[in-house]
């Protein structure tokens, strides 16, 4: 019963049980006092740890320290021949290196090393078969923030007893802490066939639901599990961290402070910097997930101060004070957690980026300071302030979030993508290529080769889109539903809906697979199709924008408001559209139809689906087709499939012949670029009226949903530059330089024309960046000299 967590089935009450036994399972229950005075006279190696993970449990750290005693005597005296004798005594020394830091000379040293060595003579010499010395493994790996090769150890566990529920248990808080919410549940539902009502279970399931920040669901299932084990003190905790990501100050306090009184028992009260610092430790992390950085801050200190030899607290501080932009607090912080734990991966990585930060060179603006690494970073970060100017005017606007975030952004210019990710996680692997904690902005530069995932990508539109949740978070205090802020940022970048998008949506909507209120902000953290986090980026600006059009634009600026306020989803939506979330999902599923029919994405009303019309597009004749346009002229799917026949015919070559059937196409779908490709195609060919009007207005729409890519902005700009609109030409070579700010061909085009503009400035900056990008080639630093001096020349002949 044990083993499997049943940690409240009567046999473990029985007093002929082993006595052990018993008050393990006590101290499990959180009736710590209980399990110590039934321990009396024990001596094992396994009593002593029971009693010193009691002790420490209890904040009575001097008392956990000095009971640890014996067993130090006992392993360095004594030669151990049991592989879970062993296992035991590697974990008494776990709760040692927590009280004293790294192990003193002359003991039975507590280092990482030292550990592994003694669990592998456990597991390889004296036992093959312990599955406990395996499990211990994986808490000393889980603790170090190893989770890869905690979990191996774990599936071995489980390999030799399935039905452990420590590792079960461990497994599941791997699986909250990577966002597998799904997987977490399954094995909670694995927990329950174990032991019925497992606490573990609860534990799993309410921290799911706080970083899923839904502190009523967490609420409803800790409020259960508490009558069952009212003095767990891992219920306990979680209940003050549920009940401070409801910004529920007072019953946080109040809940803080109960922990406290129940350890404390009869003993005088806890002083502030005295006593476990579990519950504290728990709230401080939960608020730190929920950027309220200055009280996660503090309870993180104070929990530091409660026990100072405990890396956690630190290690959590600096990873909180990196995401608030505090570089050198965060240095501070995470240099003391690797004096007391100098093999935890996630404090080594961010330390190391800390001190690499601390050498990078700063361009700073009005409301922008830009980061970068010396050397050939300076490309981008030269270009990059004017562009973050005009961005702060458009979004701080009353057109768009009417409001200014306190003090400048940081915006970091990670070099390569293991940096960007350590910068944002702590670890060297995401799955993005920029990301916002507020005040700080970090990307990975745009640009491809070694160590690079993102490539080329339109940096200025990702900025865009990252800075409006600084805006959003600044002016919601960092209270915001996933899906609003993403959606707030999605639409703010102002362009329009990505080709794909649309066709993820039309799948969704017609196979009602569209997310609802609870589920979108879930996809985002935690997708179960490989489209899911797209499909909710897609529909959450989809249904912002269906909210502004509805409610108009001050509408999610007073929910965000509401927000600020710590008021709920449910409670700001009634208040500001007069709607349940449920019902503001029925409406926006209505408007959605509307939205793809006007975009050519359903058939117009009245017309068949296309499945109706063909059974299989393969066998269709040209015959039979022609029919079905003179009966269905307008219908989207039946003229793509007629294009892309015309095309299979014509050898994939769009022909004049062609235009007509092209041109219907695209009225009948405007959202759909390749019609777009083939018309501009054929206007470069000259095979169209107006060819050079032609060419620009379907390169335009191309180069409007292009991210990746400055090709379309480029021949836009020779384009326009052969019309003599020198304006034009230099804001699409811009554009093109903001794609792909460090290939040569695109800042040399962009020099040509600023050129032909007479805009010295503007052709030297791009010299400039070109010495940068290739340094070795001596023509662009005579080009640069030459244009320097003809600029002097002509100041010289002016002011003569």
């Amino acid at each position: 019963m044990l083993v499997q967590g049943a940690i409240d089935d009567p046999a473990l009450e029985n007093p002929q049980a082993n006595k052990l036994d018993r008050a393990e399972a006590l101290a499990l229950r959180g009736r710590l006092d209980e399990a110590l005075a039934l321990l009396a006279g024990e001596g094992s190696l396994r009593a002593i740890r029971i009693r010193a993970e009691a002790l420490e449990r209890l904040g009575r750290f001097d008392e956990a320290d000095a009971a640890l005693d014996p067993l130090v005597a006992h392993m360095a005296a004594k030669e151990i021949t049991s592989g879970d004798d062993l296992a035991e005594g590697v974990r008494a020394l776990m709760v040692r290196s927590r009280l004293r830091g790294p192990g003193r000379a002359g003991e039975a040293d507590a280092d990482f090393r030292t550990l592994m060595e003694m669990l592998g003579r456990a597991k390889n010499e004296l036992d093959r078969l312990s599955w406990y010395a395996r499990l211990v493994e994986a808490e000393v790996l889980i603790e170090k923030d190893n989770p890869a090769d905690g979990q191996a150890a774990l599936t071995e566990v489980l390999a030799l007893n399935p039905r452990c529920s420590r590792a079960w248990r461990l497994l599941g808080d791997l699986a909250v802490s990577g966002f597998d919410f799904d997987q977490a549940e399954n094995i909670a539902l694995r927990l329950e066939e174990l032991a019925p009502g497992s606490p573990d279970a609860a534990v799993i399931r309410a921290r799911g639901a706080i970083r899923r920040k839904d502190p009523a669901l967490a609420d409803s299932i800790l409020d259960a599990a508490l009558a069952r084990f009212p003095q767990h003190r891992e219920l306990l905790a979680e209940q003050a961290a549920s009940a401070a990501v409801r910004f529920d100050e007072s019953r946080t306090s109040a809940l803080l402070t109960a922990f406290d009184a129940l350890n404390a028992g009869e003993r005088p009260p806890t002083q502030d910097d005295h006593g476990s610092p579990e519950a504290i430790l728990a709230v401080g992390a939960a608020l730190s997930e929920a950027r309220q950085y200055a009280p996660a801050a503090a309870l993180l200190e104070r929990a530091a101060m409660r026990q100072p030899m405990l890396s956690t607290p630190w290690i959590e501080l600096g990873l909180l004070e990196m995401q608030a932009g505090r570089d050198i607090r965060a240095k501070d912080a995470l240099s003391k957690a690797l004096a007391l734990d100098p093999f935890n991966v996630r404090a080594a990585n961010s330390l190391k980026l800390v001190d690499e930060l601390n050498s990078f060179d700063e361009i700073e603006s009005d409301h922008f300071v830009v980061r970068y690494k010396p050397g050939i970073d300076e490309v981008l970060a030269r270009q990059m302030p004017a562009v973050l100017e005009q961005i702060y005017h458009d979004v701080c606007g009353p057109s768009m979030f009417d409001h200014e975030p306190e003090g400048k952004t940081t915006i970091e210019l990670m070099p390569d993508h293991a940096a960007f990710a350590v910068r944002i996680s702590g670890m060297p692997q995401i799955h993005t290529m920029a990301a916002a904690t507020g005040p700080v902005i970090a990307m990975e530069t745009p640009r491809d080769g070694p160590g690079h995932r993102a490539g080329p990508y339109d940096w200025a539109r990702t900025v865009r889109h990252e800075f409006i949740h600084t805006v959003t978070l600044s002016r919601t205090h960092n209270r915001i539903p996933h899906w609003f802020t993403e959606a707030a940022a999605v639409w703010g970048e102002g362009g329009p809906r990505p080709p794909d998008w649309w066709g993820l949506l039309t799948q969704a909507y017609l196979n009602d697979t569209l997310f609802d209120m609870d589920t979108i902000s879930l996809r985002f953290v935690r997708p179960i199709k490989p489209n899911d986090r797209t499909q909710a980026y897609a529909q959450g600006n989809w249904m912002y924008e269906y909210m502004v059009g509805r409610f108009g634009l001050r509408a999610p600026l007073d929910l965000m408001d509401l927000y600020a306020q710590g008021k709920s989803e449910r409670e700001a939506m009634q208040q500001v559209l007069k709607l349940t979330p449920e019902q503001f999902f029925d409406d926006f599923k209505g408007w959605a139809k509307g939205d793809l029919l006007r975009a050519g994405m359903l058939p117009p009303e009245g017309e068949p689906p296309i499945d109706q019309l063909i059974d299989d597009p393969h066998t269709l004749s040209s015959a039979m087709l022609d029919d079905l346009l003179v009966e269905h002229p307008n219908h989207p799917d039946l003229l793509q499939i007629a294009v892309q026949i015309a095309l299979k015919e014509t050898g994939g070559n769009p022909t004049p012949a062609m235009i007509p059937l092209i041109e219907r196409f695209v009225a009948a779908r405007p959202v759909d670029p390749m019609p777009r490709r083939l018309l501009a195609r054929l206007a470069l060919a000259g095979a169209m009226d107006d060819a050079p009007q032609k060419v620009i207005e379907n390169l335009e729409f191309l180069d409007e949903r292009e991210l990746r890519s400055p090709a379309f902005a480029l021949a836009l700009a020779e384009r326009y530059a052969l019309a003599g609109d020198l304006d034009h030409a230099w804001a699409k070579a811009t554009r093109a330089t903001l794609i792909a700010p460090f290939d040569a061909s695109t800042r040399e085009q962009a020099g040509r024309i600023a050129l032909l503009r007479g805009d010295l400035d503007a052709a030297e900056s791009q010299l400039v960046a070109l010495t940068l990008i290739e340094p070795d080639r001596d023509l662009h630093k005579r080009r640069l000299e030459a244009l320097r001096a003809k600029r002097a020349e002509t100041r010289a002949n002016g002011a003569g």
